[in-house]
């Protein structure tokens, strides 16, 4: 019985740690899926008028299939069916009466044997060899006999139980360590994907930037060229005196200058807007519940 409880306790830290694996990953799931869920809805909103890339759709498409299957390795029901049951039949054996040393019938008759032999020895050893009635000793054996088959059978049943059991928890560890290592590997693939995707979506956002800097530079310089052409710069084809070729000269330098004030204003002001991007998803980050990773 003690080696049964020895197993039986393995048992249950393995169980223990299948179950706080298996909640785990079931917490991480559920995290995961909402947030690539609300990245593809954001991503659709913005496909009209923004960026779009059909390779890392496909690829969070992907991700979300491979979810599913991470949701089939936490999957521990029917293990811990088995196990319960399992203990259920272990308490039983524990309140049997042969999983402890106690006094039971054949000890009695034993104890009452021996008692009998002693006075059946007093009294041949008498001078007056009188005939002793031996009939309460028979009656003890006959009971002995008959009590030993019922006793055997009946312990013979708990051990065999005892063994069976012993049984169940020599098949079952090995299926739960597999479990385990299951979940772990379905815990670092759903990491991975997450962290690829946060990846990707910081790259998106990289070319979103680069992009809108250079729709700001282009406009600049364009609206600058117009200026030139327009204003900036004489006709050559007519004559022009010096002093208006010199005021032309200084309206360009002047023109020159404002362009350059306006691309710093223009590369302060998407400086700002990065780093108002990058603190906000910062924050949005530290605001979520990650006590789940120190369990």
């Amino acid at each position: 019985m003690l080696s049964l409880l020895r197993y039986n306790t393995n048992l249950t830290k393995m169980k223990n740690t299948m179950v706080s694996a298996s909640q785990q990953l079931e917490a991480k799931l559920r995290f995961f899926k909402q947030s690539i869920d609300i990245d593809l809805e954001r991503y659709s909103d913005q496909m009209a008028y923004g960026i779009s890339s059909e390779k890392m759709l496909r690829a969070w498409k992907e991700m979300e299939d491979k979810a599913v299957t991470c949701t089939k390795a936490g999957q521990i029901s029917f293990l811990d069916e088995q196990i319960m049951e399992l203990h259920t039949e272990i308490v039983e054996l524990q309140r049997s009466p042969y999983a402890r040393r106690q006094g039971d019938v054949m000890d009695q008759l034993e104890k009452r044997a021996i008692e009998l032999y002693r006075q059946l020895k007093q009294r041949n050893s008498t001078p007056d060899n009188a005939y002793c009635d031996s009939t309460e000793m028979v009656k003890i054996i006959v009971q002995m006999v008959q009590s030993q088959d019922r006793v055997l059978k009946e312990l013979f049943g708990h051990l065999s139980r005892l063994l069976g059991c012993k049984q169940k928890i020599i098949v079952l560890l090995p299926q739960i360590e597999m479990t385990v290592n299951r979940i772990k590997e379905a815990d670092s693939s759903l990491m991975q994907m997450q962290a690829k995707r946060q990846r990707e979506i910081w790259h998106l956002l990289k070319i979103a930037c680069t992009q809108s800097s250079a729709r700001s530079l282009g406009g600049s310089s364009i609206e600058t060229s117009a200026n030139s052409r327009t204003t900036g710069w004489p006709d050559k084809s007519l004559p022009q005196p010096l002093s208006s070729m010199l005021i032309s000269k200084e309206k360009s330098r002047e023109t020159c200058r404002k362009v350059i004030d306006e691309n710093i204003t223009y590369q302060k002001e998407l400086s700002t807007v990065i780093l108002a991007a990058t603190v906000e998803q910062e924050n949005s980050i530290m605001s979520m519940d990650w006590s789940w990773l120190q369990q």
